[in-house]
């Protein structure tokens, strides 16, 4: 009876530490805890003046996740960013995903950024609490391919199913470089990430997918893919701010502001409800109450830490 006892505590003893040893680096914080976080995102820093601003004013929210959206360092090194995001650059907080910038000069950058932030590849993913969050890596499809034929393509596909399907996910935030959508501007929407991605975004519940590649900031409405005309999505929901019906499509937001010289504006397309031109940085809380779960969305100037834009997501 003795050695029975004995032996089922061992296996139970074994069975937590292969449970244990599976999960590492893939559930970045234990999704049982209080599920409030904030984490900050924006692309385009380079090692300017204002790159420095938007940095410090990152560090004042005190974020535990830090996603920089590509186009990091604008030199031939990544050195001198990697030095002023230094203060935010502690405990794995940042997460990237590539640009252009960042695959030039015979891809010593990428070469070096996928050794400083322990990557294997430039597309992955990880939860975070209740936040699955997927990187994708679209600067450069004839490098690192994205369209319908390529190994990124099935791992977003079998990954954002897998998200969809885990009970104990709320939200799934995707972040990449190249725009799906845009306003008129320097760098208009892709059209085969557009046509390739969105119906997966649709159909997977992704909540919010954050770009960059334009220097300026922009929000759609909750938009779903529009199979008619996609370049003209369907809008879900015209409220401004509040989203309380969790709509069945992806706001999209372009950030792209946070260091680099900023892109004009000339119009605004019909599914983007704010766009402006300024330096600064997006704040997104994640909140929990008894009853309910909340994605808030803030845009912070540099100057004063001014809000510009916000919007609240309820679940």
């Amino acid at each position: 009876m003795q050695i029975s006892l004995v032996l089922l505590l061992v296996c139970m003893l074994f069975s937590t530490v292969l449970f244990y040893t599976q999960s590492e680096g893939i559930n970045e914080r234990d999704s049982r805890g209080s599920q409030n976080f904030n984490f900050v995102a924006a692309g385009h820093f380079g090692c300017s003046d204002r790159t420095i601003r938007t940095v410090k004013g990152m560090v004042k929210k005190n974020p535990e996740l830090v996603l920089a959206l590509g186009d990091l360092s604008y030199e031939r090194s990544p050195n001198c960013w990697l030095n002023v995001i230094n203060p935010l650059d502690v405990n794995g907080k940042v997460k990237i995903s590539f640009g252009d910038h960042d695959m030039s000069n015979e891809l010593f950058k990428y070469d070096t950024y996928l050794k400083h932030f322990n990557l294997t590849k430039p597309y992955y993913s990880f939860n975070y609490q209740n936040v699955h969050f997927l990187a994708m890596a679209t600067a450069k499809n004839k490098i690192i391919p994205y369209d319908p034929a390529s190994q990124q393509y099935q791992f977003v596909k079998e990954d954002l199913k897998s998200a969809y399907d885990n009970k104990s996910i709320n939200w799934i935030i995707v972040y990449s470089f190249k725009p799906f959508y845009s306003s008129n501007t320097t760098h208009p929407g892709q059209e085969e990430l557009r046509d390739t991605y969105h119906p997966l975004f649709d159909k997977y519940g992704v909540d919010v997918v954050l770009q960059a590649h334009n220097h300026n900031y922009q929000r759609t409405y909750p938009i779903t893919f529009n199979q008619t005309r996609p370049s003209s999505p369907i809008v879900l929901d015209r409220h401004t701010q509040n989203y309380s019906s969790n709509p069945k499509g992806p706001i999209f937001v372009t950030v792209g502001t946070a260091g680099a010289p900023l892109y004009n504006l000339s119009s605004q397309a019909p599914s983007v409800i704010s766009q402006f031109a300024n330096n600064g940085f997006l704040n997104v809380d994640i909140e929990k109450s008894k009853k309910e779960f909340n994605l808030t969305g803030t845009f912070y100037k540099n100057d004063n830490l001014e809000k510009q834009d916000y919007f609240t997501i309820t679940k």
